[in-house]
Parts: structure tokens; sequence; C-alpha cells
């Protein structure tokens, strides 16, 4: 009976903390389509014209529809960019950085917990010191000073990710292969790799998605429209919050859910 009253209690728990994560979203998505601009629940009605809407040429910026909101576009282009890059950078980062870290080499202890620096730092440091370094060297700011914040921020917890799920034969078969006279290119592609492959796609993914959503760092090093996320941040403290700003959310939103799906299928793995 007490195991019966404890997954019960347990079901609860995990269900109340889904909905205290998730409802916000499900807020944010249901009212992308209200047809009042005020932000408003219950509903006052159902449309898409926040989304595909036809643009009538005299709308304030916060009343355009998205698809004709090119600055949207262009900041949400600059985003998957940084992104991309941003989990290239982590994956290869993070990868190289685990399979060394495995072994009991010099400085192994202080580099780990120099990386985990990046999340332990406060954004506003991290951005704002970058900042002030590049302007004190003349320096000018660059689409690369988003991704490198990006990747300080994502590295620890993709680092963590991948030891954690290390194979623990991992080594005992790199040896193996060593015995056998395979040279270390040859081990890494033919034995290593294979065992790693879903950790290292993963490292990637999480950190587009860490990278994604970023704001407090981005946002100082941020170049023209910036990213969608400082885009976005910028807008809504210049113009008044319109249901349009949901729409926005949303597809910023479906972007993280779809990456997240894939993540947890390949952590599934």
């Amino acid at each position: 009976m007490s195991m019966k009253v404890g997954d019960m209690l347990a079901r609860i728990y995990i269900v109340i903390i889904i909905l205290v994560i998730y409802a916000p979203m499900i807020f944010l998505i249901l009212l992308s389509f209200n047809t009042s601009a005020r932000i408003s629940f219950p509903m006052e009605g159902f449309t898409l014209d926040w989304y595909i809407g036809e643009l009538k040429g005299y709308e304030y910026v916060s009343y355009i529809p998205v698809i004709h909101h090119w600055q949207f576009w262009e900041s949400l282009k600059n985003s998957i960019y940084v992104s991309i890059a941003a989990g290239i950078i982590t994956c290869l980062l993070v990868t190289t950085t685990a399979l060394a870290l495995r072994h009991r080499v010099f400085g192994r202890d202080f580099l780990f917990y120099l990386l985990l620096l990046g999340f332990i730092v406060p954004g506003v440091l991290l951005g704002l010191g970058n900042l002030l370094l590049y302007r004190m060297l003349d320096l000018e700011i660059t689409f690369w000073n988003m991704v490198f914040v990006d990747v300080v921020f994502a590295v620890p917890f993709g680092l963590i990710l991948m030891m954690a799920r290390f194979d623990p034969d991992l080594m005992m078969y790199e040896q193996a292969a060593s015995v056998l006279k395979a040279s270390p290119v040859s081990i890494f592609r033919k034995v290593t790799l294979p065992l790693i492959r879903w950790e290292v796609l993963s490292a990637g993914i999480l950190g587009f998605l860490l990278s994604w959503g970023e704001l407090i760092r981005s946002f100082y090093v941020m170049r023209g429209v910036g990213t969608v996320s400082t885009y976005i941040y910028m807008q809504i403290t210049m113009n008044p919050v319109t249901t349009k700003w949901f729409a926005a959310g949303t597809i910023i939103a479906l972007v993280s859910f779809a990456a997240l799906a894939v993540l947890g299928y390949l952590l599934s793995r």
C-alpha cells in the first residue's frame, strides 16, 4: 500500500513539474492565435493574422504580421547561423576534451573545473567582459563573438553529458585495437567514434539549443539586428507587447521543441 502511495505522489510531483515548465509555453502558443492585440485570457477569437495576415502598410511594428516582418526573419537567420556554428564547435570541443580527460594527464582536474566556469560565471560578466575587452583592443564585434560566448556556456553541459554516458569498456576496446597494431586514427574512426556517436551528436544539438535561446551573453556582443532572442527583447522594451510577439515566440519555441525531440531520441539510444 505504501508503495502505491509513493508511486502516486511521484506521478503527481512529475505532473506538477511538467506544468510549471511547459504551462507558460502552452499559453504562449494558444494566445498567439488570439484575434485581439491585447494580451488577455480567455481568448476573444481564433485567427492566423498574426502569422500570415495581410500587410496594410501603416501598422506599427508590434502589429505587423510575422510573415511581413523582415527584421524578425533576418534575426532568425542570424540565430540559425550562430546556433549551428556554436553546435559544431561545441561538439568538437566536448568530444576532444572528454576523450582527453579520461586519462590521468597533468592538470586534468584543473582543466575540468576551469571549463565548468563557463556556466558558473554570470552571463552578464561574460558578455560585458567580452565587450570591454574588444573595445580596449579596438577590435570589431563580429558574428563570431556571439558564437564564442555561446560555446563557453554550452561546453560544460555537453562535457558532463558525454563523460557521464561513456561506455565503461571503451578504453578496453581501444587497448585491444592498439595491441592489434591499429593506428590511433583507425582506433578513433573504427572503435571509439562508433561507440560514442550518439553522445557526439547529442553534444552538438545541446550546443545548438543553448545558443538558440541565449539572451544575456549575446546581448552585449550582438551586431546588426542580432539574434532572434536579442531582437525580440529590444523590440518589446521599446514597443507595446502585443499578440504578434507571441506568434514570433511560438515560431522560436517550435524550433526548440523539434531540436529537443531529436536530442531526447539520441540520448535514448
